[in-house]
């Protein structure tokens, strides 16, 4: 009887989507609304305006969490290339050229979380090598007409250093395989995993039960200005202008945790929508109130400008008014949440949508690209999508199982539970 041992930590993927959702690093977000892809900056750290503690920073965390922070010595060129090699390699990412935009001022590349059941058994390619010889030799002949270019030397240096190091790594991984294969037997008649589940003291622990969560992330004009993360049950989202204003009114004396609306940042282009960004903020002034309470997600409005709203559990198409100083209207129904997440349990099928969508000003329905909108406040719920995504991995699991179930002589597998204590992580 054959005896094989397999380990997945998914500690790449579950970082990578926790650094996502916090909103922290710029230019790192969701690509779809679904969460399936996500945008990672992409600047060369060669280039003038290149940022290191902006547009460096996910690959500096990169480093930091794996322990190599002081090695690399901060150099974004090298934490850089370790994220780079970690995505590639890794059959959980898979990069989306078509998304990618590697040609603007502020480039990126988009990748996508490849679900379980489509990973299948065999060993990751190796996608992050050694550049074909043929381009050293055409650079080769390229280097008299480009002698005077500093800058061009200097990229060129980084990606031998970036490609030396893939060289090692896949070194590595390759001893690895070949021992591996020494080990395997010709012949099984069972199959038996040892799943481990392994306690990783770096990943935060799930909220506890009950306790709620807004992500908010604001847009004008389809670019995003604003997120914040908030802990708790309530939120406001709001304008604060600069200038002294009249006390705010009894109701709104309270404490909440605030989400400004930034003034029109720069970037945005001139012409008559940024015009009437401007004229619409101070509307904006008293903001919406979010509350999450008993059964659902709950929005009142106290400022003088028009809000409409989307969401998974509204029961038409829209668009949905928010009344001024009118009675809570329910964003986000708890109960209708926990039911389309049991049909997703037993069913599978399209997971429970976690979020809900604000327009200020301008009408919106579901048909509408919330892009062309001045102001959009994307509100996401985190402790859904933890719950969402326990789902998701337990049914990854299953069908994994199912697969290596149907691989086996036998038509079954013997699973051994092994409890790895956090030292040993």
């Amino acid at each position: 009887m054959a005896s094989g041992r397999t380990r997945s930590t998914r500690r790449l993927r579950s970082w990578i989507v926790e650094q996502v959702s916090s909103g922290k690093y710029p230019g790192l977000v969701w690509d779809d609304q679904a969460k399936t892809m996500f945008r990672i900056p992409w600047k060369h750290a060669g280039k003038q305006d290149f940022r290191k503690d902006e547009d460096g920073a996910i690959f500096k965390a990169w480093a930091a969490f794996k322990g190599k922070g002081m090695d690399s010595g901060g150099d974004p060129a090298s934490c850089k290339t370790r994220l780079r090699c970690a995505l590639n390699k890794s059959t959980e990412f898979e990069e989306v050229p078509d998304r990618g935009q590697l040609d603007i001022s502020e480039p990126y590349k988009v990748y996508r979380l490849v679900p379980l059941s489509e990973q299948g058994l065999m060993a990751p390619d190796r996608k992050c090598k050694q550049k074909p010889a043929k381009r050293s030799k055409r650079k080769s002949s390229e280097s008299n007409s480009d002698a005077a270019s500093p800058l061009k030397h200097i990229k060129e240096e980084v990606e031998m250093a970036e490609d030396q190091v893939c060289a090692e790594d896949d070194a590595q991984a390759q001893q690895l395989s070949q021992h591996s294969a020494t080990m395997r037997p010709q012949v099984m008649d069972e199959l038996r995993l040892d799943v481990r589940i392994e306690c990783e003291e770096s990943v935060a622990p799930p909220p506890a039960e009950g306790q709620d969560s807004f992500l908010v992330q604001v847009h004008y004009l389809g670019q995003e200005v604003a997120g914040r993360l908030i802990q708790g049950t309530d939120v406001r989202i709001t304008y604060l202008p600069s200038s002294i204003t009249p006390p705010t009114p009894a109701p709104l004396r309270e404490g909440f945790p605030r989400v400004p609306l930034p003034e029109p940042p720069a970037l945005l282009p001139a012409g008559e929508e940024l015009q009437a960004l401007s004229t619409l903020l101070p509307y904006m002034e008293k903001g919406v109130l979010l509350t999450s309470a008993g059964g659902g997600v709950y929005g009142r409005r106290y400022c003088r400008g028009r809000v409409f709203w989307t969401g998974p559990h509204s029961t038409s198409p829209g668009p949905h008014k928010m009344e001024r100083n009118a009675d809570p209207v329910m964003l986000f129904s708890k109960d209708a949440f926990r039911h389309q997440l049991e049909q997703f349990r037993l069913n599978g099928g399209a997971p429970p949508q976690c979020s809900f969508t604000l327009c200020f000003g301008e009408e919106l329905s579901k048909s509408e690209d919330p892009a062309s909108k001045l102001i959009i406040a994307q509100v996401s719920l985190p402790w859904a999508e933890l719950q969402v995504r326990s789902v998701a991995s337990l049914l990854e699991s299953i069908t994994i199982l199912q697969t290596l179930a149907s691989q086996s002589p036998l038509g079954e597998i013997t699973l051994s539970l092994v409890a790895v204590p956090p030292s040993e992580t």
